[in-house]
C-alpha cells in the first residue's frame, strides 16, 4: 500500500485540481441574491436572503438555507446547506464566506472540518449551474478529483494557498473518499503544479506515509518521479527502479530508469549461473511527431534500451555453467529495441521492430523460465516497407536474426555458426478478385535473398550441422570450403498464381472448384548453380449449411449443420523435387506430389443475446483427412464445446492411426472445464492437456491437406537414462493438469490462484510434480479509481518472479 500512496506523492499527474485562476470567476461584477424572503438590513448595502437562498453570478452560483451580501465589503456569507459552483467546480459546506478584496474564500462543513470540492468533467458550467440539489450535483457530469480545504488564498499571479487541505485525484464517493493525501499548507498553480508541506498520505484515514514535502505535477504533461518499480526473480533477485519522467515537447517524452539488480548466489561458486547483479540504468523515448488529416498519428514509435554493469563472473561462451578462466565480471551489458510505424502517403506505409542483445547469454538471463528460453534459438529484428492498396500489397523487408545459443557478443570475431538472414525479401499479392464470370484469382510473388551477413556459407560440414559442443568427424566443418551438405546463400523467386470459381448448385450445395500453380527459380550463389521447382495444384471444395429455429423471440435456439469435403492434388513436381529446405516454401510438398482429401461436419448451437447478438451454446466438430495416394488416412480430430447455465466445458482431440510409435498416436488430447459458482464473484477451472510436437497443425506443409506419418524415432541417449535424469523425457508426451480459482469479493479485494501440476511419460517413468504455480491478488475500490496488482510465480528450477503495480485513473499503470 505504500507503494500506491507514493504514486501520488511522486508521480507525473494529469488534470488534477484545476482551480479557477483569477477572482473574477468567482464571483463576477454583478450580483443578484434571491429567496423565498430577503432584506436589507442596510440600504444598498448588505441584503440577506433566507429560505432557499440563491446568490448568482454569470455561472458562478450559491445556494444555501441564508446568504448574505455586502456590497461595501463585498464579502458573501452562507450558511446551511452551502452548495458552491464555480464553473466546473462544486463545493459542499455548512458555513461558507467569500471575501474578494482579500481573495479569501473559508468553508467548514457540519462537524467544523474542511469543506468538500470537487471538480466535474464533461459537463458545461451552465448545465452545472442549473442543478438545485446536492444529489444533482453528485450525478451530474464526471467526478475527475475532490479535495477538501478550510480555505484558500488567490495570490496576483493566480496561485492558490490552501490552508488544512487533502486531495484525492479521483473517487467514486466524494464526501467520503477511500485515500487522500492531507497536508497542513498547499500552494497550488492551476494547470501548472503543486507544493505540499509535510504530506500524509492516508487509506481508510489512516496514516501509511509522511513525508516533509512533495511538488505535484498537475499540467496534462510534465516532468516528475514515478512511482519505483520493485519486482523479483530467481534468476536476478530483487531489483528496485526509480523511473524519471521528461517531457521533451509535445510530442516527445523520455523515461530515465536508474537502478540496481541485487542478483542472487549459485548454488555452486565454482559453475556459472543466468541472472544478472549489479546498476542498471534503463531509456526510453517515445514520440508521436507526426498525424494524418483526421488526427490520427502518422508516425509514433519507441526506443528502449537498458545498460547494465555486470558483476557476476563472465562464462564459458559455449556453456553458461562453465566459468571462462580467470572468471571476470562481465562488465557492460544491454539491449535494447525500437518499435516504429510510419506512414508515408499515397497508401505506403514504414513498420520497424528491432530487438538487439549485447550477447547471446543476455536473453536467458533476464528471462525468468530459463528452460523456455533456451528453446528460442533466434531473436529477429525486421523492418519493412510497403504498399498496401485497395487489392494489392507490395513490400520490401530485411530481417536479421540474432542467434543467442550462445554467449558471443553481437560484435566480434569469435567463432560461431554462421546465421541466414532475410537480406532481403519483396513480395507482391493480390488476393481474390473477380476476374469473369464466377471466375476469381489472384498472385502471389516473392523474391528473397537468405545468407549470412559476412560470407556466402554455412559452413557447418557434411552432416548441415554446426554445432560447436560437438566432434567434427570429416574435419570439414568451419574449413571455409563448400561442402555437399552445406548450406550456402541463396536466392529464389517463388511465383503462385491461382483461380477459383463458385458455383451454387440448387441453392443447396456451393462448390469452389480451384486451380494454382507454384513455380520457384534458385540461385545458389558460392556454386552459382541454378535450378528449380514447379508444380500445378487442382482441388475443389464442397459445403453447404443446413439451420433450424427453434422458439421464437429472446428464447430462440438456432441450430446448424454444416457438412464439407475438400480434395486436393498436385500430380507431378518437376525440376528440383526435394530442394534444400530453409523456410516452409521449400518444404511445401513432397517430391512426389500428393492426393489428399478431407471431410468435416461442423455444428454449432446458438441463443439469442441482447437485441441483434447471439452466443454459442454448443459445438461440435469432427474432421477426417485421407491420403490416396499412399491409401492411409490421416489425422482425425474433434472438438466439443457445451455451455450448460454457469458451466462451460471443451474437449479437444487428434489420433493419427499411421504414426509407428504406438503411444504417440493420440497426437493431441485436451479438456477444459468452467464453472461461474456465483456470477462476477466466484469461479473455479480445471482442464487437461496431452500434446506433442507432432500435431498435424505443426507439421502440415503449407500447400497439402495433412503432413506425412511421423518417422519411428530413433533410440537416443534417453533410451537408457534413469528415470531420475531429464534426458529419460527428451521428445516425450507430457501430461498436463491446470487448475485455477478466482474471487471478487464486494469490498473491492480479487484473488487469483493457478497451479500447473505435470506427469511426465505416463507410459514409462510415470513421473507427477507440481510445475509452476501463480498467485495474484489486486484490490480496488468499487468505481476503479486506483487498482494495486501484486503477483507472484514460482516454477521450475530458478524460474521465479514476482511483482507490483498500480494503476490510479487519469495517471496511468506504474510497476510491472
Amino acid at each position: 500500500m505504500v507503494v500506491l500512496l507514493l504514486t501520488l506523492a511522486l508521480t507525473t499527474a494529469s488534470g488534477q485540481l484545476p482551480v479557477p485562476a483569477s477572482p473574477g470567476e468567482l464571483l463576477g461584477d454583478t450580483v443578484e441574491l434571491k429567496g423565498d424572503l430577503r432584506v436589507e438590513t442596510e440600504p444598498g448595502v448588505l441584503i440577506v436572503a433566507r429560505k432557499n437562498a440563491v446568490l448568482r453570478s454569470g455561472t458562478s452560483v450559491i445556494r444555501a438555507d441564508e446568504i448574505s451580501y455586502n456590497h461595501t465589503t463585498q464579502v458573501a456569507e452562507a450558511r446551511g446547506n452551502v452548495l458552491l459552483v464555480m464553473r466546473g467546480l462544486v463545493g459542499f459546506a455548512e458555513r461558507l464566506t467569500l471575501d474578494r478584496q482579500t481573495r479569501t474564500l473559508t468553508a467548514e462543513n457540519a462537524n467544523g472540518e474542511g469543506a468538500a470540492f470537487v471538480q466535474k468533467e464533461n459537463v458545461t458550467p451552465e448545465e452545472l449551474a442549473a442543478q438545485e440539489t446536492a444529489e444533482q450535483l453528485a450525478k451530474v457530469g464526471k467526478n475527475a478529483f475532490s479535495f477538501t480545504t478550510r480555505g484558500l488564498r488567490i495570490e496576483e499571479d493566480g496561485s492558490y494557498v490552501l490552508e488544512e487541505s487533502s486531495f484525492t485525484p479521483c473517487d467514486c464517493d466524494v464526501t467520503t473518499p477511500t485515500w487522500r493525501i492531507s497536508t497542513s499548507s498547499a500552494k497550488l498553480k492551476p494547470d501548472e503544479s503543486a507544493t505540499l508541506t509535510l504530506p500524509a498520505v492516508r487509506v481508510y484515514g489512516v496514516p501509511v506515509l509522511l513525508l516533509p514535502w512533495v511538488y505535484l505535477p498537475l499540467a496534462q504533461r510534465a516532468s516528475g518521479l514515478l512511482l519505483p518499480e520493485v519486482t523479483g526473480s530467481g534468476l536476478s533477485g530483487f531489483q528496485l527502479d526509480q523511473p524519471v519522467f521528461l517531457t521533451l515537447g509535445r510530442s516527445y517524452d523520455l523515461t530515465l530508469s536508474p537502478g540496481y539488480a541485487f542478483g542472487t548466489e549459485p548454488a555452486d561458486p565454482t559453475r556459472g549461473s543466468l541472472g544478472v547483479k549489479g546498476p542498471r540504468l534503463s531509456t526510453e523515448l517515445r514520440y508521436v511527431p507526426l498525424a494524418d488529416p483526421e488526427g490520427h498519428p502518422a508516425m509514433e514509435g519507441r526506443l528502449w534500451m537498458q545498460l547494465v554493469y555486470d558483476l557476476k563472473p563472465e562464462r564459458d561462451p559455449l556453456n553458461y555453467n562453465v566459468l571462462a578462466p580467470g572468471a571476470p565480471p562481465r562488465g557492460l551489458r544491454g539491449w535494447g529495441l525500437l518499435e516504429h510505424r510510419q506512414k508515408l502517403g499515397n497508401d505506403f506505409f514504414a513498420r520497424a521492430d528491432v530487438k538487439l542483445f549485447s550477447d547471446g547469454f543476455l536473453f536467458a538471463d533476464t528471462t525468468t523460465n530459463s528452460a523456455f528460453a533456451r528453446s528460442y534459438y533466434y531473436v529477429p529484428s525486421t523492418a519493412t516497407v510497403y504498399h498496401r492498396g485497395t487489392d494489392d500489397y507490395a513490400g520490401l523487408a530485411l530481417a536479421y536474426r540474432q542467434d543467442i545459443r550462445w554467449g558471443h557478443p553481437l560484435f566480434g570475431d569469435a567463432p560461431r555458426p554462421p546465421v541466414f538472414q532475410e537480406l532481403p525479401t519483396l513480395r507482391y499479392a493480390l488476393p481474390t478478385v473477380p476476374l469473369l464470370g464466377p471466375l476469381s484469382g489472384g498472385v502471389e510473388v516473392e523474391l528473397s535473398r537468405l545468407s549470412p551477413i559476412d560470407g556466402l556459407l554455412g559452413d557447418e560440414g557434411t552432416d548441415g550441422i554446426h554445432w560447436p559442443l560437438l566432434p567434427d568427424a570429416d574435419g570439414t566443418q568451419g574449413n571455409g570450403r563448400f561442402d555437399p551438405g552445406e548450406r550456402q546463400a541463396r536466392t529464389r523467386l517463388d511465383v503462385m498464381p491461382r483461380v477459383n470459381a463458385t458455383f451454387d448448385l440448387g441453392g443447396v450445395l456451393r462448390l469452389t472448384p480451384y486451380l494454382a500453380v507454384r513455380e520457384s527459380l534458385y540461385l545458389y550463389e558460392a556454386t552459382r548453380e541454378t535450378n528449380h521447382r514447379g508444380y500445378g495444384m487442382v482441388g475443389a471444395h464442397l459445403d453447404t449449411e443446413l439451420s433450424r429455429v427453434f422458439g421464437e423471440g429472446a428464447n430462440a435456439l438456432r441450430h446448424s449443420i454444416r457438412p464439407s469435403v475438400e480434395v486436393r492434388a498436385v500430380p507431378h513436381v518437376f525440376g528440383q523435387g526435394s530442394p534444400q529446405v530453409y523456410d516452409e516454401v521449400d518444404a511445401a510438398v513432397p517430391a512426389n506430389g500428393f492426393f489428399q482429401g478431407q471431410v468435416a461436419l461442423r455444428q454449432k448451437l446458438l441463443a439469442r443475446a441482447g437485441p441483434s447478438g447471439t452466443r454459442e451454446l454448443g459445438r461440435l466438430d469432427v474432421v477426417q483427412s485421407v491420403d490416396f495416394l499412399e491409401r492411409r488416412l490421416g489425422e482425425t480430430s474433434g472438438r466439443i464445446l457445451a455451455v450448460l447455465g454457469p458451466v462451460t466445458a471443451e474437449a479437444r482431440g487428434r489420433l493419427d492411426l499411421f504414426t509407428p510409435e504406438t503411444e504417440e498416436r493420440l497426437t493431441q488430447v485436451s479438456a477444459r472445464i468452467g464453472w461461474s459458482i456465483i456470477p462476477d464473484r466466484l469461479s473455479v477451472s480445471t482442464g487437461y492437456e496431452r500434446a506433442l510436437a507432432s500435431s498435424e497443425q505443426v507439421r502440415r506443409p503449407i500447400d497439402m491437406l495433412l503432413p506425412p506419418p511421423l518417422a519411428p524415432q530413433e533410440p537416443g541417449p534417453s533410451a537408457g537414462a534413469s528415470c531420475s535424469s531429464a534426458d529419460a523425457f527428451i521428445n516425450k508426451p507430457i501430461d498436463h493438469l491446470l487448475l485455477g480459482a478466482e474471487t471478487r469479493l464486494p469490498f473491492g479485494l480479487n484473488v487469483g490462484y493457478g497451479a500447473e501440476v505435470q506427469r511426465k511419460d505416463p507410459a514409462r517413468c510415470d513421473v507427477a510434480e507440481l510445475f509452476s504455480q501463480t498467485l495474484s491478488v489486486s484490490f480496488s475500490p468499487s468505481c476503479d479509481c486506483w487498482r494495486l496488482n501484486s503477483w507472484a510465480r514460482v516454477g521450475p528450477g530458478t524460474s521465479f518472479d514476482w511483482g507490483l503495480s498500480v494503476t490510479v485513473l487519469n495517471l496511468g499503470t506504474f510497476g510491472r
